[in-house]
């Protein structure tokens, strides 16, 4: 009986070259003489082969152990990687969700303060065009005491004129000529000097009257050609924010064209991750392209905040222009005493509407911005959720793998398993025969 220690083990050499002299060596022992039956020569080949069988499968399970790790430690190293890369993202979100919620009470605040500032406003103008109304009275009744001041003197005048007709028709149809005294014709002359006077005062008041309403004709005309440069300024304003408006449409398509992106580069990274690793870096490139590109977004973003600021305060100083042009107005109301006030009044109608017209394109860009700000944060949700998308993808897939690779390492122990059962049946065969 031989014992199993007795028995050589295989090496590299019979795994290559299985018909080599020392392994025909080593299984010709024990044999007395070249008389053996042939039963034993079988099963002596059977023995090399199993024991060939037995090596390579040894080899190939410490081939596929050490892949297993290495694939195993890669894995560790790729997850480790999309964590710190979640955590990095979610720093940003957070960054980002602080920042956009300081500029929106800020946007809060100044609109709270443009309506306080509309308000105020609103009743600083109602005030005025109380005092106006009341200026307008009061001129309205010292022309209608003028104009009957006037009637009183022409009335007064022709009533003379009469008497001194009547006299002199008296005076020469009766012979009393010679008696009236020289004392009452200076007394008819001085009184009718006062008269021509009075007249003479009457018409430079109304000269006067006359050269105060051409030069408020002449500061009409000149408020009048401002109001136009002021509505030409208004049309290049509306120009530029229609224009805004049309930056802000091709942003939101650049939006969306990202977001497409980013969905077909999550679709990309799911079909690349099946294979090699030059595939993944391609990824990766896109990934960081794509994070470029919502960088950039977000600059032209503040870009255009930056702009509908200036707009804005170029608003503002139209505004403060219009409110001098009344104050102008009303110095020009307070200072003329004459009548053709109604032009005044209207010119005053058309400057309050185009002070309401410019506060409302005021509010109407600061909506615009509301807006955008709005888009920007619904854009920026979309793409947090996208991203866990990817990371829960991420993870089921590596669960699966998982999964399967779990599969495959029990389907090679059972084979192991069952070929070491076969080795055992065959050393016991062996030694059965022996």
């Amino acid at each position: 009986m031989f014992s199993k220690n007795s028995l050589p083990s295989p090496s590299l050499e019979d795994s290559f070259f299985p018909l080599s002299p020392s392994s025909s060596m080593s299984l010709s022992f024990g044999r007395p003489s070249s008389t053996s039956s042939p039963g034993s020569t079988d099963s002596g080949g059977g023995i090399e082969t199993d024991l060939i069988l037995a090596a390579e499968l040894g080899r190939a399970l410490l081939e596929k152990n050490e892949e297993l790790a290495a694939s195993l430690e890669q894995r560790e190293r790729e997850l480790e990687a999309l964590q710190q890369e979640k955590h990095v993202l979610q720093r940003k979100l957070e960054m980002n969700e602080l920042a956009f919620g300081q500029r929106e009470a800020e946007l809060t605040a100044d609109l709270t303060t443009l309506r306080a500032e509309v308000e105020k406003h609103q009743s600083q103008g109602r005030d005025r065009r109380k005092d106006e109304s009341e200026q307008m009275t009061q001129l309205a009744n010292h022309n209608q005491r003028l104009v009957e001041q006037l009637a009183e003197a022409v009335t007064l005048e022709h009533s003379l004129r009469t008497e001194l007709r009547t006299i002199r028709e008296e005076m020469e149809e009766s012979s009393f000529s010679r008696n009236i005294s020289f004392t009452q014709l200076e007394n008819i002359q001085a009184e009718n000097r006062v008269l021509q006077e009075r007249q003479s005062h009457m018409e430079t008041q109304l000269k006067a009257s006359e050269e105060d309403n051409q030069r408020l004709r002449m500061e009409r005309e000149s408020l009048r050609d401002r109001l136009s440069e002021m509505q030409m300024k208004l049309k290049e304003k509306e120009a530029e924010v229609e224009q805004e408006q049309g930056m802000v449409f091709e942003l939101r398509t650049l939006n969306r064209s990202l977001q497409q992106k980013a969905l077909n580069l999550d679709d990309d990274s799911i079909l690349d991750r099946t294979q090699a690793e030059p595939l993944s870096l391609l990824s990766e490139i896109q990934q960081s392209q794509a994070k470029e590109a919502l960088l950039a977004h977000s600059t032209v973003l503040q870009a255009r905040d930056e702009e509908i600021q200036a707009l804005k305060e170029e608003l503002e100083g139209q505004r403060e222009e219009l409110e001098s042009l009344r104050e102008e107005i009303q110095l020009c109301g307070r200072s003329s005493g004459k009548p053709s006030y109604r032009s005044l009044e209207s010119e005053l109608v058309t400057v309050r509407q185009e002070k309401e017209s410019l506060t409302q394109q005021l509010l109407n860009t600061i909506k615009q911005k509301v807006a955008m700000s709005q888009e920007l944060e619904a854009w920026q949700e979309d793409m947090r959720v996208v991203i866990n998308q990817q990371v829960q993808q991420r993870e089921e897939e590596r669960k699966k793998e998982s999964e399967r690779e779990k599969g495959a390492t029990g389907l090679q122990r059972s084979k192991s398993l069952r070929m070491k059962g076969e080795g055992a049946r065959g050393f016991l065969s062996f030694f059965k025969d022996i």
